[in-house]
């Protein structure tokens, strides 16, 4: 079965209708509800024009797919999906969920971001959160909608108070944060440390209530952290028509990174399971 033997192009999975609300596109549940095979489930989150779109075509292995824009405004809106053959799981479909930017401003309500965050959170298996520059107090709080997870998502529906930690790890996603544009040197205290490191030091709790919030969010409700850093690809003229770049007008660094990054979720992105370890297809309710 070739890669895009499912899906030969990305589908609008969830979007606004004339009110606002978010509701399921029917082509795409149709397309869901006729996989019978484990979902591997990748949903990327981030603040608009930060290039989540490019790094879930890597992860179909195709340049295009899912829209990449130069310009100012945000290109994707609502969720999109698209469903492939898993490259190395024979017997699986790994679905790759790209979501609207976070933060545009053209956007009438805000409301919708928390929301879309929060189905991102529920869809998805993995969980990847993608940021410029580097991990400091900016970009935590570009992260503050997991602080709104427990007012939004109910377990069970008899659940009155807030989420339960331990239900969250077996339910919710892993999490994996993207650094894009990396300039600085891994060095901690004179020592090379891992790009896993870097997340979990930058995920320290310190003195005072609203620093720690969203790192200990990330830390009691996804089970597992994961991060990649990358340089950036290409320069500023050619990032304009990135899709159409080879690798070898790229940034070599970049490059390895790219592939390094979906090497791992190729090897070891977790199946979408429902509580009691019961692997999702796309028929499961």
């Amino acid at each position: 079965m070739s890669r895009q033997a499912l899906m030969s192009d990305p589908v609008c999975l969830i979007e606004n209708d004339e009110t606002n609300q978010l509701v399921i596109n029917k082509e795409a549940l149709q397309i869901l509800t006729s996989i019978t095979e484990p979902l591997v489930v990748v949903a990327i989150v981030g603040k608009y024009r930060t290039g989540k779109s490019y790094l879930m075509n890597n992860l179909a292995e195709c340049k295009k797919g899912f829209p990449l824009g130069s310009c100012i405004q945000s290109k994707t809106k609502g969720i999109w999906m698209w469903c492939v053959p898993h490259p190395l799981k024979v017997g699986h479909v790994l679905v790759l969920l790209d979501t609207e930017g976070l933060g545009d401003v053209e956007k009438g309500d805000s409301k919708n971001d928390a929301w879309i965050f929060c189905l991102a959170v529920l869809l998805s298996s993995n969980l990847v959160f993608n940021s410029l520059g580097t991990i400091d107090q900016q970009a935590m709080e570009q992260l503050h909608y997991v602080t709104e997870l427990t007012k939004r998502i109910r377990l069970q529906a008899s659940q009155k108070d807030g989420l339960n930690i331990l239900e969250c790890k077996r339910v919710f996603p892993s999490f994996t944060w993207c650094v894009r544009d990396f300039t600085l040197d891994l060095i901690y205290d004179g020592k090379e440390i891992t790009e896993d490191e870097y997340l979990m030091i930058s995920l320290k709790c310190k003195e005072g209530t609203n620093y720690n919030l969203p790192r200990r969010c990330i830390l009691q409700y996804f089970h597992s952290h994961k991060c990649f850093t990358f340089a950036t690809p290409a320069s500023s003229k050619k990032l304009r028509n990135l899709e159409n770049l080879t690798n070898d007008e790229l940034d070599p660094d970049f490059v390895a990174q790219s592939e390094s990054f979906c090497s791992y979720f190729f090897k070891s992105g977790s199946v979408k399971n429902l509580p009691g370890a019961i692997a999702v297809n796309g028929r499961s309710k």
